[in-house]
């Protein structure tokens, strides 16, 4: 919520998840996490989009799902 910039790389963003760049782009492939294309392998994902796929990433079953 802090980042100072509006758009982020996968390269950031996997140092930051403490995940490879491929899982990024599995991701992006995949429509789970939006980004512009810049060119082939050249991305910049929105710091918003971001935080929603952060957050969606660590849901927990619910009480009435956990039974």
């Amino acid at each position: 919520a802090t980042h100072p910039e509006q758009y982020v790389t996968v390269g950031a963003l996997a140092e930051y998840w403490g995940v490879s760049r491929k899982q990024i782009y599995k991701q992006l492939e995949a429509g789970t996490l939006r980004a512009i294309r810049l060119g082939p392998r050249l991305y910049r994902v929105r710091t918003s989009d971001a935080r929603e796929f952060e957050d969606r990433a660590r849901l927990t079953p619910s009480r009435e799902n956990a039974d």
